[in-house]
This record gives C-alpha cells, structure tokens and sequence, in this order.
C-alpha cells in the first residue's frame, strides 16, 4: 500500500507506505545517513528477522538463526490479532509473525522511489524495479525508546512519538552468543492513523517527504560552517589539553595531587614545572566523559574526519542549478551527520530527529552546536579556576579533604556497580529456573531469550565460559554450513552442546564429570577439518598431469605400472573438474545481473553512509559485518552452482591402493610421492601387530579417556578431508580366528568398512557416534605378503605388484639417488647434484660387486647402507686433505677399493651343479632348482640325490628280485609341502615305467623293462637339499626332484646350465609357479646357468614384465640415449603389440619369441616352456635316448589340456 504525491517544485516529492516497524531496548537514536551496529539477543534478533522470513530466503546466517526457533508454531495466529497499537507488545516479541502483503508492497515501492530520488529520476518512476537483493527487503520504521532517553521524561511523550528512523539491515555478524545487525538509517518518517480494516501491531503507515530543497541555502551553510568551525577548534584544544595532562600524570608515575608544598619544594627542576602539567583535568567527570567520546574509539576518528570532509564539498559562490541541488542534499546529510558524531546527548538527538521541517533541523543544529561550544568554554575555565585554587590558595588539610572526597566517591560508585552487576546475576539465575520449569507457558523461547540476554555479565565469568563460547562459535556459524553431515548428525551434536550448556548451569557447574566428558567431545568435533579440501591446485580441472608425472618420475626410478595408475586417477579428476566448471560457469552467467545490481548497491551504500558503533564497537567489527554480508550474498547466489561441484568431485570415489612386493623397494615412498604431486597432505599409520578393533574404529565414550581412532585421528592431523593415509603393513595386522580377538574385536574386519569405496562415505566412529565421509581420502595400503590378509580384506583392494629390483635398476637407483643422498648427509659441501662426483665416484663394476657380492635383497635398503659406510670413509679422507694440503683427494673407489671399505664379501649361498668335489665328483643325481626367497628375491637351489640298490652285496641269489619298493628319505629343513611334491615326482617316475616309456637297455641292446622295474623296487634313494639350517617348502620344485630321482634310475647326468622350476602332478603335468621374474634374475646371478625351464603357463607373467621392463626403457629414453632394445622391429608399449603377443602365446606352438630375445641379450638366459614332464625330458637330455619310440606314438605322456 503506497501513495505518490508529486506537488510543487518547493514541497518536492512524498510518498505514504505501510512498513514494519520495531521499538529498541536501548536509548539510541537513528538519524538518517549513518550506519550503526546494533547487537540483539539471538531470540530477539530471530523474533526480528522471521517477521521478513516469506521475502528473505537465500541468507544462510538468516536460515541458521531461523532455525533455532520455532516460531511456527505459534506464530500462525498473529494475524487475527485485533490490537489496533502500533508499539509492539510482548507477544509481539514472543510470538512474531510475517509482514502483511501491504508492508510488503509498502518496502517495495519505498525502495523503487529511493532509487529513483538517488538517481535524479523523480519524473519516471516506472524505470526502477523493485528490491534485487534479499537484504533490500529488510527496510522497516524504527521508534526511539522514550524510556530510555531520560530528558524525555519530563516531557510528553506524544511530542516524540510519531516521528520514526526508516532503517535498512547491511549486515548480519553472530558472535555465537548475540546477533549484531548493521543498520543504514535511511531517512526520516512520520506515523500517520492507519485506516486499513486489518491494521497490524507491529506496522504503520509511515508519510516519507523525500524533498531535498534549501532555501538561502548558502547563507544556511555559512552560518553551519561558522559554528563547525568554532566547536572544532574547542575540540581540538580539548583533547590536546587532556592528552598532555595524561602524558604528564604517567609520567610522573604518581598522582598529579601534591599535598604538602614541602613537596613541590624539593628540587629546583620542580620549582621550574609548568602548572600545567600537575592538571585536575583528568579527575573532571564531563571532561572523562568528553574525552571518552572523541577518542575513545576507532569509528569516531574515521567518522570525524568523514565529516570535515563533507564540509569542504559545498561551495560558497554561486553555481548552477543542479550544483545548488547536490549541495542541498549534503547540507541536509550534514546536519544529521554533525548531530550523530559529534557528542550530544540522546535527548538533543531525539529533539533534532524530531524536527521533521528543514527551516526547524536547521535552527535546532545551530543552537546545539553554540550549547556545545559553550559547554567546552565553560570546562576550560572551570578546571583554570580549580586548578588555581588547588595548587595555589588551598591549605593541606583542604587538598586532603579534596582527594578523599575524590576516592570516597569513586568508592561509592564501583560499590554500585557492583551491586548492580549482582542483583542482574540473580536475576539471570531466576530466569534460567523459570526457563527450565516444565509449567512455563512458552518455555523454549524462555529459555531462549534468557541465555542471550545476559549482558556484559557474561564476560565477566571464568575461563570455562571461554571454552563454551568457542564450541559456541562453532555450533552456531560452522555446523549448519558443514554439508558432509546429516541432519541427524547435527541434531545430535546440537543435543549434546546443549547438555553441556545446561551443566555449565547447573550448582556443579564445570566440576561435573559429564560437563568435561562432552566439552572433550566437542572439542574433537570442532577439530575435525570439516568440509576442508587441501590441493595445491585451485580447481581439481588445473590439476597439471605433466608436473604430476615429473614428480613421480624425479622421486622413482621405474616403476611405471604405478605411476600410470596414479596419472589415471589424475585424470578422472581433472575431467571431473573440468565439468564441475561448466556447471558453475552456467549458473554464474544467469545470476550475473543480480550480482551487478547487488554491487551497485552495495557501492551506494558505501559512499551515503558513515558507521558509528554501538556500544562498544569498533571498526573491526565493521570489517567483520561487511565480511559477513558479502560471504553471505555470496552463498546465496551460488549456492546451486557449488552443491553441484561438491557433488560432481564426491561422486569420484578415491582408489584403495595396496602396493605389496619384498621390504625396500619404495612401497612407503612412492605414497609420499602421491601426495606431493597431488598436493595433499600425507600421514602414515603404522597397523603392524594392532590386535584391538577400537583401535580403527576408536572407543566408546562410556569409558574413561575415550578417543577417536586412528582413522579420525589422521584426518585432526592432516587438517583436511581428503589427505594422503598411507595404511602401513596392512599384512600384519592381527585378526582372523586368532586368540587375540576374542575379546576385542577383529581389527581386520574394522578396515573392510574403511577400505570399501561404497561404504567408507558414511564410515562410523564409535567415539563420535555419527558417519564421517572418507569417500575423499586416498588410502594407499602396503603389504609384504598380501594373501596373509583375510579374503574379505583383499577382495577390497585394489593390488599393485611390485617386485625386487634386477642389479641393473639398482645400479641406476644407486647412481641417481642413494648416493647423492648419501653425499649430503655425510656432510661433503654439495651444491649442485652434477658435482657429486667431485666428491664420491664409484664406477660401474664397483656398484655391481656391491649389489652382487655385498648385498643379498629385494629393495634397496642394504645397498644404501653400504653407500653411507663409502660416504663416511671418503669423509675422513676428505676432512684430512683439508688438514693437509700435502695430500690429494682421490673422490673415485673401484672394484678393487671395495674390500679396504666394506671388508671381505659375503660367502656367496648360491652354488651349482657345477661344484665338483674330489670324492664322488658324480653328475648324476644332481639337478638345479629355483626358488622364492622370503625377502623377494629369486636364487639357485640345488637338489643331490643318491640311489642305492639293495641289491648289491646281497649273497642270497635266490631271494626276490622284485624288491619291497623304493625308499625316499628326504633331508635338508623340508617342509610337507615339498616333500609331498618329492613323492608325488616318485611315483611319476614309476607309472613310467610300468607304462614302458623309458628306455632301458642292460643286455645286447634289448630293452628290458622288468629290469628297470627290478632296479626302482630295490632302490634307496635319499634326497638333499643344501643350506639345512634355512626351510624350504612349496610345489615349485617338483619337476625339479623328479628329474634328480629320473637321473639316479637311469644314471644319466643332468647338464649343469640348466635350472628348472614348476609343479608336477601324478599325470606328469607341469603346473604355473609364482615369483617367475625373480627366479630368473637368480638363475641370472649365479655362475653358469645359461637355460631355464619354466612352466608354459608361465610365458604369460612373463610378457607382462617384458612390456613393463619396455615400457620402462621407452620412457627412459626419454632422458638418455635410446635403447635399441626399447623394440624389436614393434612398439614395445604399444598396446596392439601385447595384444599380438597375449594372442600368439594361447597357440600351443607360439612364434612370436621377441620376449625370450629379450630376456636371452638382458640376462644371457635361454628360456624354456613345459607343459608336460615329457618337455622337460626332451629338454634336458636327447629325447631318443630316454623315451621309446613307437609307430603311433599312443604311449606317449598324456598331452596337456587347459
């Protein structure tokens, strides 16, 4: 509801609107053109702005206050209510309900006409569009509280009752326990009768003159700046008066009184002292209160010198028309804006809002000003008078009675203030009782208005309120905003803050256990990085994939089957983001015209408005409301745009890594590396022996000292919610069926929750009681045999092999890490990585006879350590040639330097077939096997077995020649497994001879296979395998132990190149075996094998380490020379040429052999496949000097079908 009028140029333009209106609980008086912060309780300031709740919506700090109160509930039968008062009552405060659509059209076209007078507009209002931003509709009529003004009392109330301050909310600050509210006083208005038929109390219909025209304005505006000027140099002197009487009395470092002129006596330099500076200024009360009012805050300052300002902007000669028209309009800011900063009592500032004419603003100005002025006059000669009297003409006895009059008085007031101070306690205290009775009509509101309401009393109490105001601070502005919690969850914790408040209350106070017990818990809560995301990317689509791989490769040497699943989860990431971006863009596009004309506001809200504090505010509260409304605004127009970015990135859930190979390879390493090229912070969990599940999913609060769990305590660490966990020896960790987790759970099976990407988004604490998402954090899990995990477990991952590395790779590992590591941190002054050399040069064949000779192992580590122990015997030579110039610094060590450093090389475990002794210097029987070794890597086993016929020596001619059977004894630390495997290798060999396959001549040439037969029944067979004191055990070294037990029947020596590995079954197949690569780079590194027998299906692990070692050249080649083994005649990497290969391999007969040419010129190996024990004889010996032959070759082995 709204009227334009439009009368003569001299009456100017007014308008008549419905508007909300609010009476404050203090005695500030608004006057137009200034900006104050206002502080509310929250239950007022709630009560306040639900009134604006259908018109404002996308506040979020609006929404949140909202939210604390029902006001719903009751807040529905408002509108019938009949009150025709237009002062709010207390239901009013209790019970608010929303603005009726006549004040809501009332703040529309208030708003389309004050843009409009602002823009110069008034001829066309129909250009100007309603409110844009939501905080342009918070516009409503403020009445000055007469009761507080204490000059109005003595007068009738109806002569200040209509005139009102027509305000708008900037800015919106919670400090957690009160609400403060930015106020621009807009212009003034008066309350006319309302006669609507559904009138409100809480609005009226408010007349708004919006003429701006001055008669004799020049004139007006010499006489206003005659008596600034005048009131502006009393100021001045006033302040430089009492600044100097302060400086002066701490200088002093007593009390400015001397009582006695024996003291003003005692020295000459005392004699000399300036009146002056002994000055009763500072005991004068209107000259404290003065002083407190001009420099007692930051905003005065600004707001002082704002003024001068506007002052100087008028001119005094004559102009043009619009000139004459904006210097009206300052001149009229002026006055309000002298009234306000300047320090005149509330009741002189109520007179002059008061005067709704300009001829009666203008008069009244100056007539305060001169009463001003005056008041300073008065002062100066008041404490000239007093401090004559004092130093000059008062006896003793009258200066003593003067001061303990002073300290009487001053005694006095502190009392009442105390007393104050503890009747508002007890009353507060009664407030709570009555809140927390349950026969309190309204006792939710009741409560809470009490507990906001507290005062200057609040900040008083002890160190524990301190505490709770910073969980405080958090439950009210961080909760609502964390979106990676339910609501459920909040409600919870909400649940418990207010339990802790009302224990804080209780007679107990903070000594109650329950009281520490949920502060601790709160205070983990608030200590989890909530809704934090750390990159060292801005977006997750300027993730730079070429800085990520240049990352891993300076931290890694190889390795490329890792990294190349790293850059892959990179770019999920980056296309992720990229469409997270364009998602964005697009809302940001849409809502870019509200943005514009929300700045636009916001710049005219800038320059038309000066900010005096309340109270005790001071400019950073300003920056902070500003800071406020801007994030605010900000939120709200984006709002939809970044719930889809959160959305998008969650929905890519994070890999659950787990690197297994041997100890030392780079497995910890590498997860560092991840998080450095990611920009993530990284933390590590050692899980090696945990035997407690609380220890992942934390402890019940029900017992004491109760703590999160590993879990929740890397993301405290981290800072962040999507960091780096690296979950160390996973392996290791204590679970299963075990003894140890009868009674505290099973760890391992705490982890399938937290490692399964589906269920870890609402993964549950038992300390914190609420889900908590993981789906953001990287878990990367390290194993040194991952199959001693449970099934389930493993199943959850997402398993990276990685095996020992060959001596090549170590060498270069060595050359181009370990050991410019080693330089530096064995002290030599190294400044650039090339010059390592000048310092320590080890050669080639040095670095090979360290890792050969000097180091058995998978990893690194070892091979590290004997680089320090070169470092620091090169340090000492070093440090001596500094000593002595005499000496010359040799930096390089040979092969031959190795045994003066590090001694005399270890006794080499492996041997050969190849040793020969000089008692029985017999081949037969001796075959080369392969096997695992527990730290990962791959050696030379040999098997000795010796036959026995018993037979020989046995003079009884006429006993049976057919013998009880073969016996096996086996000896050398044999596990079951391996000695199942011998005697399933037995047994073969025996079905090969009753099925006639072997040949066996032993007179004239004539087969004879019941002698054979005779032979094996009769035969003592004892089996050895070197090394007793280490255990061997597995399948792998069944054709192994059938060919040695085949050597000793036929007395056939087996070559000494050959080494073999694979199962073997009854049938005479050969079965695949693990640690393929690792067996050959042990076979590689002993002397004098130059063939390899490994099972066909084999081939296959095989051609994977074939393209990785090719992959891993290729990228090499990069940096170096091009090898020209990187491809043979193909693409090594190049994914049509495994596919060639993978295909080529399922024939029986395969003839792509670029992997064995690979292996033969890499290793000098000969590689050999069997699928049968029938290869493995054609293999090692001349396939027509063991087998039969026959026409249909039906007796052959059975063929091997997959």
């Amino acid at each position: 509801m709204a009227r334009y009028s439009k009368s003569s140029k001299s009456k100017g333009l007014s308008q008549s609107v419905v508007l909300p209106t609010y009476q404050l609980d203090s005695n500030l008086v608004l006057l137009p053109g200034i900006i104050y912060n206002v502080t509310f309780s929250r239950f007022k300031a709630a009560a306040l702005l639900y009134r604006f709740k259908n018109v404002v919506s996308r506040v979020s700090i609006i929404n949140n206050l909202l939210a604390e109160y029902n006001f719903d509930v009751n807040g529905n039968n408002n509108s019938n209510n009949s009150n025709t008062s237009n002062e709010p009552t207390d239901a009013d405060s209790t019970n608010p309900s929303v603005i009726s659509q006549d004040a809501v059209d009332g703040i529309s076209s208030f708003y389309k006409l004050e843009t409009t007078v602002n823009e110069g507009k008034e001829d066309d209002l129909s250009l100007t569009d309603g409110p844009v931003n939501d905080f342009d509709w918070l516009t409503f009529a403020i009445s000055p509280n007469l009761d507080k003004i204490l000059e109005s009392r003595n007068k009738e109330s109806a002569d200040f009752s209509n005139v009102v301050t027509i305000v708008r909310v900037v800015g919106i600050v919670d400090d957690s326990t009160n609400i403060k509210l930015t106020l621009q006083a807009l212009t003034r208005g008066v309350k006319v009768p309302d006669s609507r038929a559904t009138s409100r109390p809480n609005e009226a219909k408010i007349i708004v003159d919006w003429n701006a025209e001055v008669p004799d304005i020049r004139n007006k505006f010499k006489t206003l700046r005659s008596n600034y000027k005048k009131l502006f140099n009393s100021i001045e002197k006033f302040l430089i008066m009492y600044r100097e009487a302060l400086k002066n009395n701490a200088a002093m470092g007593s009390s400015n009184l001397s009582l006695t002129k024996d003291n003003l006596n005692d020295d000459k330099k005392q004699d000399e002292q300036d009146p002056v500076k002994q000055n009763l200024l500072t005991l004068n009360p209107l000259a404290n209160a003065l002083y407190m009012q001009l420099a007692g805050s930051k905003d005065f300052s600004k707001a002082f010198m704002s003024l001068q300002r506007l002052y100087s902007q008028i001119r005094t000669t004559p102009s043009s028309a619009e000139d004459a028209k904006v210097d009206a309009k300052t001149y009229l800011r002026l006055i309000d804006l002298t009234t306000a900063i300047l320090p005149f009592p509330n009741y002189e500032k109520l007179r002059l809002l008061n005067k709704y004419k300009i001829e009666d603003r203008s008069d009244a100005i100056n007539e305060m000003m001169s009463l001003l002025n005056g008041v300073f006059e008065a002062l100066k000669q008041n404490n000239s008078f007093a401090n004559n009297w004092f130093h000059n003409e008062a006896s003793n006895v009258q200066r003593a009675n003067v001061v303990s009059n002073q300290l009487k008085s001053i005694r006095v007031l502190l009392e009442g203030m105390s007393k104050r101070n503890r009747a508002a306690a007890q009353k507060q205290s009664q407030s709570n009782q009555q809140a927390k009775s349950p026969n309190s009509a309204n006792s939710r509101n009741t409560r809470a208005n009490g507990s906001n309401d507290r005062g200057d009393y609040e900040e008083g109490e002890d160190d524990e309120d301190d505490e709770l105001r910073v969980i405080a601070d958090f439950i009210k502005n961080k909760l609502p905003t964390i979106t990676s919690l339910s609501p459920d969850s909040k409600r919870l914790i909400m649940k418990d803050f207010k339990r802790i408040k009302s224990a804080a209350n209780s007679p107990g106070g903070g000594g109650n256990a329950d009281f520490h017990v949920i502060r601790n818990y709160l205070e983990i809560v608030m200590d989890i990085p909530w809704d934090k995301y750390v990159s060292k990317f801005k977006t997750n689509k300027e993730i730079d994939l070429k800085a990520a791989k240049a990352q891993l490769d300076k931290d890694h040497y190889g390795l490329e089957h890792v990294k190349r699943r790293l850059i892959q989860y990179l770019v999920v990431l980056k296309l992720l983001g990229i469409n997270a971006a364009k998602v964005i863009d697009e809302d940001r596009s849409k809502n870019s015209e509200n943005k514009a004309n929300n700045q636009k506001d916001a710049n005219s809200s800038e320059q038309n408005g000066i900010l005096i504090a309340n109270g005790d505010e001071t400019y950073r509260a300003k920056q902070k409301a500003q800071d406020q409304v801007d994030k605010s605004m900000e939120d709200s127009q984006f709002e939809e745009g970044a719930l889809e970015a959160i959305r998008v990135t969650k929905s890519n859930k994070s890999p659950i890594i787990a690197l297994a190979g041997p100890p030392g390879i780079g497995k910890t390493s590498i997860a560092k590396s991840i998080a450095t090229s990611l920009g993530r912070n990284f933390q590590r969990l050692s899980l090696g022996g945990i035997k407690d599940e609380s220890d992942i999913r934390g402890h019940r609060r029900t017992y004491v000292g109760a703590m999160p769990g590993l879990i929740i305590q890397a993301l405290r660490k981290a800072g962040c919610m999507n960091p780096v966990i690296l979950l160390d020896e996973i392996d290791k960790v204590v679970g299963g069926n075990s003894g140890a987790t009868k009674y505290n759970g099973d760890p391992s099976a705490a982890l399938l929750e937290v490692l399964d990407p589906e269920q870890n988004s609402t993964f549950i604490d038992h300390y914190l009681g609420f889900p908590v998402d993981l789906s953001q954090v990287i878990f990367i899990c390290t194993a040194n045999d991952p199959y001693n995990m449970t099934r389930p477990l493993l199943d959850r991952l997402e398993l990276i092999e990685m095996g020992a590395y060959d001596y090549n790779e170590k060498m270069i590992i060595g050359k181009r890490y370990l050991l410019p590591r080693q330089v530096k941190r064995n002290g030599f002054p190294v400044s650039d990585e090339h010059k390592v050399e000048e310092f320590v040069n080890i050669d080639k064949a040095a670095l090979k006879k360290i890792i050969i000779d000097y180091t058995r192992e998978a990893g690194v580590r070892n091979f590290e350590r004997k680089l320090g122990t070169l470092c620091r015997f090169k340090a000492v030579e070093y440090c001596e040639q500094l000593n002595d110039a005499s000496r010359h610094y040799n930096p390089h060590i040979d092969e031959n330097d190795l045994s003066i450093y590090l001694g005399v090389p270890f006794a080499s475990g492996d041997f050969t077939a190849n040793e020969s002794t000089s008692i029985g210097n017999s081949r037969i029987g001796v075959v080369n096997g392969l096997s695992y070794n527990s730290e990962g890597s791959g050696s030379v086993l040999v098997f000795e077995s010796i036959g026995f016929d018993r037979r020989t020596g046995n003079d009884d001619n006429n006993s049976s020649s057919a013998g009880s059977g073969a016996n096996l004894h086996m000896t050398g630390r044999l596990g079951e497994v391996l000695m199942e495997s011998g005697k399933i290798g037995l047994t073969f060999i025996k079905s090969m001879i009753y099925k006639d396959l072997l040949k066996y001549e032993k007179e004239q040439g004539k087969q004879n296979t019941s002698a054979l037969l005779q032979k094996l029944n009769n035969l003592d067979i004892h089996m050895h395998v070197p090394m007793g004191g280490i255990p061997k055990d597995g399948p792998s070294a069944g054709v192994t132990m059938a060919l040695s037990f085949l050597s000793v029947l036929l007395d056939k020596p087996v070559p000494t190149d050959i080494a073999m590995t694979g199962e073997i079954t009854l049938r005479g197949l050969v079965l695949p075996i693990g640690g393929a690569k690792e067996k050959l780079l042990g076979a590689h590194l002993s002397h004098g094998i130059k063939r390899m027998i490994v099972p066909r299906e084999n081939r296959k692990d095989l051609i994977e380490e074939y393209s990785k070692s090719i992959l891993e050249e290729k990228h090499e080649g990069k940096h170096s020379k091009p090898s020209k083994d990187a491809s043979h005649g193909h693409d090594g990497g190049d994914l049509n040429f495994l596919n060639q290969l993978l295909k080529d391999n399922e024939d029986v007969d395969f003839k792509m052999n670029d992997v064995e040419k690979f292996y033969l010129k890499k290793y000098g190996i000969q590689l050999y496949y069997a699928r049968e024990f029938y290869d493995v004889i054609k293999i090692v010996w001349n396939e027509d000097d063991v087998l039969l032959k026959e026409e249909s070759n039906q007796k052959r082995l059975l063929e091997y079908r997959i």
